[in-house]
């Protein structure tokens, strides 16, 4: 049974499908598919890391030892660039080529700018956007978005910073194209930041995160969505796109720990934001929480990632509905892959659920590739 031929279930027989214990099984096959994601190590060295799937077992491709830590890795649309981006409020580009790993270039953010972990290309590839703070604003909204254009030449590649645009907000984080592929939708997440103060998150007490979507080539603000007032802690930080334009939020509640906040959502232009809440056993459980989103290979089911929570989330994008979790012990990083996700995690591990199957298969590593390695937030695959 493949992904795209879920959505002719029932809500109801899916979710008494999902009801199952899941079962360890074998992947037994080879895959094509390269995976990139930033890791670190226990001698706190951090890492970009490519890797390939060969028989239930991780085979590297090619590493680099960066500067400071990173937070995901952007793919071109022809899969031939990557772009691996410093986690906040890192200051470093790294672009490479995906097939050999070779490194091109190293881009240092201008001056008064740091990174927020994201990127995203245009869809002919010709430009790169990232999300930057003018950090030494921490009054009015000093979120950015960076504008560079990608040069090509043979086998070489590289970026130069074009423009920049407002994100109208503070704290931008991730940043997505929408299908249209003019428009680019922004999670503000709120929180204001400074490299001076390393991670210390400034304005907990005064966040407003926001949903801007904005016109890729002007700049020009064509909307903008806010969480009720309640949950005005709750920092709007990483999303996922289905092919019928709908929006998946991933949140990270600043607030009080005992508050019931919903910690996901879905959006689509023109409505108000659909927050979606888990049974009170489950939610009560999420640690105010959630790492990553992705939408399955069909677009009509979420995996939402609680590393603190040491699960994994599975939701119907359609109707809003909780369908189960699954114990996954740090797991954060995750891929549609096949019928179902590929998922990594702060132990090492790496794994694949099969969602129509139930089935989970459970990765080797070469002891040299593997040892001592924490995967970080993200997971990309080709």
């Amino acid at each position: 049974m493949s992904a795209v031929g879920i959505p002719r279930r029932s809500v109801l027989s899916l979710a008494l499908l999902l009801a199952a214990e899941p079962a360890f099984s074998n992947f037994n096959e080879s895959s094509s598919s390269v995976f990139l994601s930033a890791a670190s190590d226990s001698d706190e060295r951090h890492w970009l890391k490519a890797f390939t799937i060969d028989n239930d077992q991780i085979k590297e491709l090619y590493s680099h030892q960066l500067s400071a830590r990173a937070h995901d890795v952007v793919i071109n649309n022809m899969s031939d660039l990557f772009v691996c981006v410093a986690r906040r409020p890192g200051k470093f580009l790294l672009i490479g080529d995906v097939s050999s790993g070779n490194i091109l270039q190293e881009i240092e953010a201008i001056e008064g700018r740091h990174f927020y972990g994201h990127g995203v290309f245009s869809a002919d590839d010709e430009y790169f956007y990232t999300t930057e703070s003018v950090y030494e604003d921490q009054q009015g909204d000093n979120g950015c978005i960076g504008v560079w254009r990608v040069s090509r030449a043979l086998t070489d590649a590289s970026l130069e910073r074009v423009n920049e645009f407002p994100t109208y907000g503070v704290g931008p984080h991730e940043v997505l194209l929408m299908p249209d592929q003019g428009t680019l939708v922004i999670a503000n997440g709120g929180i204001r930041t400074h490299p001076d103060f390393e991670r210390e998150k400034l304005n907990i007490d005064s966040m407003q995160p926001s949903l801007s979507y904005i016109n890729r080539e002007t700049g020009t603000l064509l909307e903008q969505q806010y969480l009720p007032v309640e949950y005005h802690q709750a920092s709007i930080r990483h999303m996922d796109i289905n092919t019928s334009g709908q929006l998946a939020i991933a949140m990270q509640f600043e607030g009080e720990p005992f508050l019931r906040v919903p910690l996901l959502a879905t959006h689509q232009r023109g409505e108000a934001i659909r927050l979606m809440l888990a049974p009170e056993q489950v939610q009560s459980q999420l640690e105010q929480y959630v790492g990553s989103i992705r939408y399955d290979e069909s677009g009509r089911f979420l995996v939402a990632s609680c590393p603190r929570a040491n699960v994994l989330t599975f939701w119907d994008a359609e109707s809003g509905e909780f369908l189960k979790q699954l114990r996954a012990r740090d797991a954060c990083g995750v891929s549609a892959y096949k019928d179902g996700f590929i998922y990594s995690a702060g132990t090492g591990q790496i794994r694949y659920y099969d969602l129509t199957q139930q089935a989970i298969t459970n990765f080797t590593t070469q002891n040299e590739f593997s040892n001592g390695l924490f995967w970080d937030n993200h997971l990309a695959v080709i």
